[in-house]
C-alpha cells in the first residue's frame, strides 16, 4: 500500500480534515488536481462566451447554444461514466480516457473560426469533468467509514476554489496579452499537468468485501430508476436542475452582461469571477466547521436562499462597484450547492457513488439545455433585468423543492428507524 492507504480501513477519527486530506496520498493528489482544474476553469469560463462571440461571430442565444452541446455531452458521459464504475469500480481508468481526449480538442479550439466546429470541440472539452473526481473520493471515504465525510469533501473542494481564485485574477492579464489562443494553449498546458497528476497519484478504492455485507458490486439489488424516484432523491435532483438553470445567468451570460451594460473590461471581469473565491475560502471553512452541528441540509438551504439573493441585486445593480460585495452572497451560494450538494447526493445514494455524482451533474446540465437559449433570448429582446429576475424566481423555486427533499429524507429515516 502507499502513503496515506496503510490503515485503510480505519478512519480517521482523531484528526481534523485538514490534516486527513494532507497525509492521505489520494486525497492529497485529487486536491492538487483540482487546483489545477480551477485555474483552467476560472482563467476560461468567464471568457468563453466572449471568445464565441469575438472570434466565432456567436450572439447571445447562439453562445447559448454552445452551453446547450456541452451540456448534453457532458451529461452522457457522465451518466456512463456512473452506471458502467459503480459496476466495475475501475473510475480512473475512465477519467484518464476522458482526459486523453480533451487534450488535444483543447489545442484545436485556438485554430476554429467555425461556430458549429467550435461548439463540438468546447463539448468534447466538457467530458474531462472534474466532479468525476468526487465519486473516488467518496469511495475511499466510505471504504475508510470516515465519519468526517462531509468536511473532508469540503476541504478538497476548497482546491478547486483556490485554482479558480488564482485563474480568474490572472485570466484578465493574460487574455489582454496573449488573446484568445493563448488562453487556450495555457489551459492544454494545465491539462496536461492534470492528468500526469492523475495517472500517478490517484488509484481506486478497493471494492467492497463481500463478507462485511452487500455484493461485490454493491448494485444490484435495487433498478437504478428506483431510486433515482425516490422522493427525496427526486425532489433534490429538481432542485439541481433549478440551479443548473439559474447558474447560467452568471456562468454564461454575467461576461456578457459586465462588458456590455456595466462597460467592466477585461480585467474588470476577471475581477468580479475572482472575487467570489475570496469570499468562499472563509465561508467553505465556517460551513464544514458547523456541518456537524446543523446538518448538511440546513446549510445547502441557507446556501440557496442566498441565491434568490444574489440574482435579484444582479438585476438592479447596473455599476461595477456593486458586484464586489454581491459576489459574497454567490460564495455561500456555491458552498451549499456544490460543495455540499455532492455530499448530499452521495449521501442519497450511498450504494451508487458513480451513479449519484453522474446524476446530480446531468441534473445540473438538464437545466441550461432549456435555460441556455431561453435566457440568451430574453438577454437580447426583453432585456437583462429579465435574465436575472428569471433566474431569482429558479433559485425560489429550487428552495421549495430542496425544502421537501429534506421533508421526504427525514421520513424515509424515520420508517427505517
Amino acid at each position: 500500500m502507499g502513503e496515506g492507504e496503510a490503515g485503510g480501513e480505519e478512519p480517521h477519527r482523531r484528526r481534523g480534515p485538514v490534516a486527513v486530506v494532507l497525509n492521505d496520498r489520494v486525497y492529497r493528489t485529487i486536491f492538487l488536481i483540482l487546483v489545477v482544474q480551477g485555474v483552467m476553469f476560472g482563467g476560461q469560463m468567464p471568457f468563453m462566451p466572449l471568445w464565441a462571440k469575438d472570434q466565432l461571430g456567436a450572439g447571445s442565444v447562439e453562445v447559448g447554444v454552445i452551453s446547450l452541446v456541452s451540456s448534453l455531452v457532458s451529461t452522457g458521459f457522465g451518466l456512463a461514466y456512473g452506471i458502467v464504475t459503480d459496476r466495475t469500480r475501475r473510475r480512473v481508468s475512465w477519467i484518464v480516457v476522458a482526459y486523453a481526449v480533451a487534450l488535444p480538442v483543447r489545442i484545436a479550439l485556438v485554430y476554429v473560426t467555425s461556430l458549429a466546429v467550435g461548439a463540438v470541440l468546447y463539448a468534447l472539452v466538457g467530458m474531462a469533468m472534474f466532479v468525476l473526481f468526487y465519486a473516488i473520493l467518496g469511495d475511499w471515504l466510505r471504504y475508510r467509514r470516515d465519519p468526517q465525510l462531509a468536511e473532508v469533501m469540503n476541504i478538497v473542494r476548497l482546491g478547486f476554489t483556490l485554482g479558480w481564485l488564482t485563474g480568474a485574477f490572472g485570466a484578465g492579464w493574460f487574455v489582454t496579452r496573449f488573446g484568445y489562443d493563448g488562453m487556450f494553449l495555457g489551459t492544454a498546458v494545465l491539462h496536461a499537468l492534470s492528468m500526469a497528476l492523475l495517472v500517478t497519484g490517484v488509484r481506486d478504492a478497493p471494492m467492497p468485501d463481500p463478507t462485511q455485507g452487500g455484493r461485490a458490486t454493491d448494485v444490484e439489488g435495487t433498478p437504478l430508476w428506483l431510486d433515482l424516484v425516490r422522493p427525496a432523491v427526486a425532489w433534490y435532483l429538481i432542485t439541481t436542475v433549478c440551479t443548473g438553470a439559474a447558474s447560467v445567468a452568471r456562468m454564461t451570460l454575467l461576461p456578457l452582461y459586465l462588458r456590455d451594460v456595466v462597460q467592466a473590461d477585461a480585467d474588470a471581469v476577471g475581477i468580479v469571477f475572482g472575487i467570489e473565491p475570496v469570499y468562499e475560502i472563509p465561508v467553505s471553512l465556517l460551513a464544514g466547521a458547523v456541518v456537524g452541528r446543523f446538518g448538511v441540509e440546513r446549510l445547502m438551504l441557507v446556501g440557496i436562499g442566498a441565491g434568490v439573493l444574489y440574482f435579484g441585486a444582479v438585476a438592479l445593480t447596473t455599476t461595477f462597484v456593486p458586484f464586489l460585495a454581491i459576489e459574497a452572497l454567490y460564495a455561500v451560494v456555491v458552498t451549499a450547492t456544490f460543495g455540499f450538494g455532492l455530499v448530499h447526493v452521495q449521501n442519497l445514494m450511498p450504494r451508487r457513488g458513480g451513479t449519484a455524482v453522474a446524476a446530480y451533474n446531468a441534473a445540473g446540465t438538464v437545466g441550461p439545455l432549456f435555460a441556455a437559449p431561453g435566457l440568451g433570448w430574453g438577454a437580447d429582446n426583453v432585456g437583462w433585468t429579465s435574465v436575472y429576475v428569471a433566474a431569482a424566481m429558479l433559485m425560489a423555486i429550487a428552495l421549495a423543492t430542496m425544502w421537501m427533499s429534506d421533508r421526504a429524507n427525514r421520513t424515509e429515516r424515520l420508517l427505517r428507524s
